[in-house]
């Protein structure tokens, strides 16, 4: 179980800004780390990742850039050579790197490639100058640089995974905790020392008016303030969490070059499990204490459920986990008792199971606007004690169980849907 220095700790790595889809992202580290280790012009650079990594990155936006995946973020990375950035290192992309880019890219310099031997995170980029390479390896997490090789010479090699000891550990204690056991240590946690999470409020709610003057992605936010849209849906709690999750989705997957306040390593999970909760709370006029230990419960219910899940599920993470977060946090600020927490989460286990990852790209805002609206439904059943039976599909009696069969679904049940997904994306 988590101590409360712990719960800080773990908050405190998991809810971080982000600059664009994070698959894209982790490519760009692994490559940009590679090639800082070189200073002549760059003639050529191999990608190898995981099924998982290439499914979520193949159509997602890149910031201050025109085009899409894993190809051009390579190269961004290659020539920004700006690893220290780390998870925001496209904000540093101007029009002289982008055109070393395109003539790079349009050569058929970059070379990308599926290892099916890997899974979850997994990105290996080898830089080559006209006499020198340089290999970087990223494993288990967008920023966790195992291995990196200049010509012969090693630099680093930890693959043994003893580089992620100290955050496995926080998450192996957080996932012995129960829901209930999460939200009483929340309530521990001073509003000084919660007080940070407002930073990811003020830059998902600026990343969700984006669209309000700006032109994005396919117009689906649009659709819902104009129109049609404009007429028939109201301005209650329900449709403007929706509408605001769908804008702040489309804009951060359409290459919005806004940072995302991200939560359990993703920008759009952060989003999922603000937004929602931060609305929750402007409506109820609660307290700061409140607000900041609700968001507080909602990241971490969404880190335990993907710790659960595993990382790039063929399931959406986005909506399985940060909205059933979501829902929790929405709970709580409701005042629901534990068992209501609980309500909510089985809710959501019996309503968006099975939904899909078919990678990053915009239309994984009317994804996650569905999740939202199914989190809000689910926690409005639960503080009125209308849970889904316990009978119900894969429903169970705990909000623990009920993560364990979502995750069951994912990895027993679904466990061939990725490559077929694959199938179907690269046939295009």
């Amino acid at each position: 179980m988590l101590t409360k220095n712990e719960l800080l700790e773990l908050l405190h790595k998991d809810v971080v800004p982000a600059l664009g889809c994070t698959e894209p992202v982790c490519v760009a580290l692994c490559a940009a780390t590679a090639s800082a280790e070189l200073t002549d012009p760059i003639v050529r650079i191999e990608v190898e990742v995981s099924p998982g990594l290439y499914k979520n990155g193949m159509s997602a936006g890149i910031p201050n850039c025109e085009h899409v995946g894993l190809q051009y973020a390579a190269a961004l990375g290659a020539f920004l050579k700006n690893p220290n950035k780390r998870m925001e290192l496209f904000e540093d992309i101007t029009p002289d790197v982008l055109n070393e880019v395109d003539e790079l890219c349009n050569n058929d310099g970059v070379i990308v490639q599926i290892n099916s031997e890997e899974s979850g995170i997994f990105s290996k980029c080898t830089v080559w100058t006209a006499a020198e390479q340089a290999t970087c390896i990223i494993k288990n997490a967008h920023t966790n640089i195992v291995f990196l090789q200049k010509n012969n010479e090693t630099i680093l090699d930890c693959r043994g995974g003893q580089r992620l000891k100290q955050d496995d550990i926080l998450v192996e204690k957080l996932k012995a905790m129960t829901i209930a056991q999460m939200r009483n240590l929340v309530d521990t946690v001073s509003e000084d020392e919660l007080l940070f999470l407002l930073d990811g409020v003020v830059m998902n709610e600026t990343l969700a008016a984006y669209s309000k003057s700006n032109k994005i992605g396919v117009g689906l936010a649009d659709s819902m303030r104009t129109g049609a849209g404009q007429k028939l849906l109201s301005n209650d709690i329900m449709s403007r969490i929706m509408v605001k999750v769908t804008s702040a989705a489309e804009s951060r997957l359409d290459g919005c070059s806004m940072p995302t306040m991200s939560s359990s390593g993703a920008g759009t999970k952060g989003l999922v499990v603000i937004l929602p909760v931060n609305e929750m709370a402007d409506e109820l006029q609660v307290s700061v204490l409140k607000r900041v230990r609700a968001l507080a419960l909602a990241h971490l219910v969404n880190r335990y459920i993907n710790a659960q899940i595993g990382k790039l599920s063929p399931m959406c993470a986005c909506v399985l986990a940060s909205a059933t977060a979501a829902s929790v946090g929405m709970t709580y600020l409701l005042e629901g008792t534990n068992e209501e927490l609980g309500y909510a989460v089985r809710n959501m286990t019996g309503t968006v199971t099975g939904m899909i990852c078919d990678g990053g790209k915009v239309g994984c805002a009317l994804k996650v606007a569905s999740g939202s609206v199914a989190a809000f439904m689910s926690t409005m059943a639960a503080i009125n004690e209308a849970p889904l039976r316990v009978s119900d599909g894969i429903c169970a009696e705990t909000p623990e169980d009920c993560i364990r069969n979502m995750a069951r679904i994912g990895q027993e049940g679904m466990n061939r849907v990725d490559a077929t997904i694959l199938d179907i994306m690269r046939e295009k």
